[in-house]
C-alpha cells in the first residue's frame, strides 16, 4: 500500500515531534486534537521545534513550506481521505479505546491505524476496531524528528501487507525501521529497563557512587550515564515503567527500592531540580544530590551490602542476558538487535557486540557468578548457555 497522506492524533510533545518528522519528509499531515486549546498548544510545540531547526541551519523558507503541509483540526471527519493514522494520545487504555473507536468510525476502510504506544499491547488496541488486520505499532523514539529508530510491532491479527507498509513508511522518513514482535515494552525499552535497574542496584548495594556509575557507563558504551538519564526521563515515569515490567516479566525485573524512595520524596530529576543530581532553574546539572546519601544509609540498615568491587560490565550484563532471552523468543532478527539499540539509545556498541567482545564463555561465567550473589535477575539465558556449549564465542 502506498502512503501519501497521514494523520496524527494527539498534538502533545510526542505527537508534535512526529508531525515534524512527517512534514520534513514531504508528507501532508492532518493534525487532530480534542479541542482548540490543545490544538493551539500543539502547534506551539511544532513552532518551537521548527525554530530550533532553523537555528541549526534549516532555511526559514523550507520551514514555512513544511508548515503549510499541516492541516490542524478538531474534527475526526478529516480522516476520511487519509492513508495512515498515527495515534499519539496519553498512555491510558481507556483514552486509547475511545480514540481507536472514533478513528475506526471515521477513517477510510483501507486506512492503516498505527499506535505510538511504548508499552500497551497492540493486539488489545486492535480489538477496539473492526480492522485488527490494519492496526500496527509504530513506536517512535523521543524526539521523533531527531531519533533514528522506529519499532514496527504487529499485533496477533496484523496482516503482512500492513507490516510491510509500516516498515517502508518508517524507512521513507530516513529511519531504521525494525520489526519487533509484540511483548511488554517491546525491544529497546525492555533491554534498557534491565540496564537502568542494575545501575540503581549497584548504587543501592554500595559498590559505586553516582558519578562512578555514570562515568564508567559513558566510557564503556553510552552517551549519557544511566543515573543522569533517569533524571532526564523522571523517576516517577521510571518507577511506573519498572513496576509494569515487573508485573509482566517477573522477578528479574524487580524494581530497586531506591527508586520508590526517590518518588516518595519528590526527587524526580530535572522536573523537580532534584534527583541523583541537583539542577538549577535553567535545568543545568550541578553536583550530586546529598539526599541520595541519606536514602542509601537508610537502605543499608535493612539490605545486604555487596562486598564486590564495581565492574562496569555488571551494568550491561543484564541487558546482554535479556537480549539473548529476546532472541530465543524470536522478538526480532539477530541482525536487527544491535542496530536498534544503537539507533534508539545512542550506544556505540550494541549488547550482542559487547557480549562478543567479552567472549560468550566469559560473559556466561560473569553472569553465573552474579547469579550466585544476586539471584533471579542474573539467571543465565538458555540461548547463551547453548551457544557456549556449542563452543561459540561470538554470536556473529
Amino acid at each position: 500500500m502506498q502512503i501519501n497522506s497521514v494523520a496524527v492524533i494527539g498534538a502533545g510533545t510526542m505527537g508534535a515531534s512526529i508531525a515534524v518528522a512527517l512534514i520534513s519528509h514531504g508528507y501532508t499531515v492532518v493534525l487532530k486534537e480534542a479541542n482548540d486549546e490543545l490544538l493551539k498548544k500543539g502547534l506551539g510545540h511544532i513552532e518551537k521545534i521548527q525554530q530550533k531547526r532553523i537555528e541549526k541551519g534549516l532555511e526559514a523558507s523550507v520551514a514555512d513550506e513544511e508548515s503549510r503541509r499541516l492541516e490542524p483540526t478538531t474534527d475526526y471527519a478529516k480522516l476520511a481521505d487519509v492513508d495512515l493514522i498515527i495515534e499519539a494520545v496519553p498512555e491510558n487504555i481507556d483514552i486509547k479505546k475511545s480514540v481507536f473507536g472514533d478513528i475506526d468510525e471515521n477513517a477510510d476502510v483501507n486506512a492503516i491505524i498505527a499506535t505510538n504506544t511504548s508499552s500497551l499491547p497492540i493486539t488489545q488496541l486492535a480489538a477496539f476496531t473492526r480492522r485488527p488486520d490494519k492496526v500496527v505499532g509504530l513506536h517512535f523514539f523521543n524526539p521523533a524528528h531527531l531519533m533514528r529508530l522506529v519499532e514496527v510491532i504487529p499485533g496477533l491479527e496484523t496482516s503482512i501487507d500492513t507490516v510491510e507498509t509500516a516498515l517502508a513508511f518508517g524507512q521513507s522518513l530516513g529511519k531504521l525501521a525494525v520489526r519487533v514482535d509484540e511483548c511488554p515494552s517491546f525491544l529497546v525499552n525492555r533491554l534498557l529497563g534491565r540496564y537502568m535497574n542494575e545501575a540503581l542496584f549497584c548504587l543501592q548495594d554500595g559498590v559505586a557512587s553516582i558519578e562512578e556509575i555514570d562515568n564508567a557507563a559513558k566510557e564503556f558504551a553510552v552517551p549519557v550515564g544511566p543515573l543522569a538519564l533517569r533524571d532526564m526521563n523522571g523517576a516517577d515515569i521510571g518507577l511506573a515503567v519498572a513496576k509494569f515490567n515487573y508485573q509482566e516479566y517477573g522477578e528479574r525485573f524487580a524494581p530497586p527500592v531506591i527508586l520508590e524512595k526517590m518518588v516518595e520524596q519528590n526527587m524526580l530529576g530535572r522536573k523537580t531540580n532534584s534527583g541523583f543530581y541537583l539542577y538549577d532553574e535553567k535545568g543545568q546539572k550541578g553536583s550530586t544530590n546529598p539526599k541520595i546519601d541519606t536514602i542509601l544509609k537508610e537502605l543499608s540498615k535493612s539490605s545486604k551490602q555487596s562486598n564486590g568491587s564495581f565492574k562496569v560490565e555488571r551494568l550491561f550484563l543484564p541487558m546482554i542476558n535479556e537480549a539473548f532471552i529476546a532472541l530465543q523468543e524470536r522478538i526480532c532478527a539477530v541482525e536487527d538487535l544491535d542496530p536498534a539499540l544503537m539507533a534508539g539509545l545512542g550506544m556505540r556498541r550494541g549488547p550482542l557486540t559487547i557480549a562478543s567482545d567479552i567472549g560468550l564463555k566469559d560473559c556466561l561465567a560473569m553472569i553465573e557468578e552474579l547469579n550466585k550473589e544476586h539471584g533471579e535477575r542474573f539467571r543465565p539465558a538458555p540461548l547463551l548457555k547453548r551457544l557456549v556449549w556449542a563452543k561459540r564465542n561470538t554470536i556473529f
